[in-house]
């Protein structure tokens, strides 16, 4: 007998871009040598499965990924001091804020032309191109000896090069898995924060001891090693009823509410998210003016940070599949806001900026490991890497100029830091309210996973 395969109707259309495809269900031929034919519904993550070594490896490849290329832009506030106080002294915090502004403008910015052209092209293909622009950028920076020449290196060309391959980094881990997605992305993107904490550590320790040109030049050549080692753990991975062939879209075929309100938080909340990060070696020195200025215990506050923020990426990720992703999103930008409302404003000994910093770390970050479950939750699959690329160009206003105005505000209040705390807190409380409307979108009752 002829050997048959039916479904029991019709298959769904492709989702557009934006619009999510079913994750209850999905229709699967079974054939069968009989005259009848037959078939089967099977649960999408049947069909789907999560993990797998394969998939395991991809997460420690972006997690590698993380570690250097972002890991580096939370080390800035060792740099800065640096700069601050020996390259170049005379030179303003907050001339010196703009240029990591740049930096992560310009990354933020180009994040979504750039999660386009991956969608099309190939992410690894452009993921080689951001890591080989990255490394000759750290490469010039050992040799800079104005600050026009870290303006140019070190903001626009580095931040260039980052945001060809963040959106990827973010996105990829998401085509490997359904039920575990926070907890696999949050593992992938805490890699910034532990990076960043080890870093910071290394970057203190050797700044002091061989200098500034020798120790960019052994950054760049380790960066450049764990680049071409974790390209390699990388692969790409469709989920089924997406079309390769199907024309890629730059923006949803509708643009919602729900869109823009995802859109609106980040926008607003980024604009407080940094200014602990970048003020902190400053703040400390300030606060406890009995420590050396060239002793790592300037810098511990801000190590903690870091490897808090690693930590608590992946507890996010975790609390995402158990709670909802939509939920921990709003949680992480309205803690965060009241810890520099309220905490950050009191913390004026050492003992008080190291809590600070611990819990800081562990919450006020959840937010960007966050959001390409919460786009894959609310928008879909498909093109993924091109609406988590609009959503961080959202966040590169605040990215630019976020520090610097907080840098302004410290400085027009004649160092009134408690200023600095109010301001960078209600950002991110702007950022919990807006996210609001796309989560009672989706589901109006109150404890419910979304």
């Amino acid at each position: 007998m002829p050997i048959e395969a039916t479904f029991a109707h019709p298959q769904p259309p492709l989702a557009e871009l934006g619009e999510p495809l079913n994750t209850e269900k999905i229709i699967v031929p079974t054939v069968k040598a009989d005259t009848e034919s037959a078939t089967t519904l099977i649960a999408l993550e049947d069909s789907y499965p999560d993990g797998g070594l394969r998939a395991w490896l991809v997460v420690l490849g972006c997690f590698l990924y993380a570690c250097t290329v972002f890991g580096w832009g939370l080390n800035w506030g060792v740099l800065q001091d640096y700069y601050h106080t020996t390259m170049f002294p005379t030179t303003s915090l907050s001339v010196l804020n703009t240029i990591v502004g740049l930096a992560n403008f310009t990354m933020n910015g180009s994040s979504y032309l750039f999660g386009g052209l991956g969608d099309r092209y190939g992410y690894k293909k452009m993921i080689a191109i951001s890591c080989f622009l990255a490394y000759l950028c750290l490469l010039a920076s050992a040799f800079v000896t104005k600050v026009y020449q870290l303006f140019l290196f070190q903001g626009c060309l580095f931040g260039l090069s980052q945001g060809i391959g963040m959106p990827l980094y973010f996105s990829l881990c998401s085509q490997w898995f359904l039920k575990r997605r926070g907890l696999a992305t949050g593992i992938a993107v805490s890699g910034s924060g532990i990076g960043g904490g080890i870093e910071t550590l290394i970057m203190r320790q050797l700044i002091v001891r061989i200098g500034y040109r020798d120790t960019m030049l052994t950054f760049s050549s380790i960066h450049a090693v764990i680049w071409i080692f974790a390209w390699f753990l990388l692969k790409e991975r469709l989920p089924p009823g997406i079309n390769p062939t199907a024309k890629k879209r730059w923006l949803p075929k509708k643009i919602t509410g729900s869109f823009c309100s995802v859109a609106l938080s980040m926008f607003f909340g980024v604009f407080g998210y940094l200014p602990p990060y970048y003020l902190s070696a400053t703040y400390t020195r300030q606060m406890v003016p009995t420590i050396n200025a060239n002793s790592l215990l300037v810098t511990v506050p801000l190590i903690v940070m870091n490897f808090c923020l690693g930590i608590g990426r992946i507890s996010a990720g975790r609390l995402a599949d158990i709670f909802g992703a939509t939920n921990m999103f709003f949680f992480s930008f309205l803690v965060g806001g009241l810890l520099q409302m309220i905490f950050w404003t009191f913390a004026r000994t050492y003992p008080a900026i190291v809590v600070f910093s611990i819990l800081n770390g562990l919450v006020g970050s959840w937010f960007m490991s966050l959001l390409p479950v919460v786009c894959a939750k609310l928008f879909g699959i498909e093109g993924l890497s091109t609406i988590t690329g609009f959503m961080i160009l959202a966040n590169s206003p605040g990215q630019f100029v976020g520090t610097t105005i907080a840098a302004s505000v410290l400085s027009a209040t004649n160092n009134n830091w408690t200023a600095v705390s109010i301001y960078s807190g209600s950002m991110q409380i702007m950022g919990a309210i807006s996210i609001l409307y796309a989560r009672f979108h989706k589901e109006r009752r109150i404890f419910v996973k979304v």
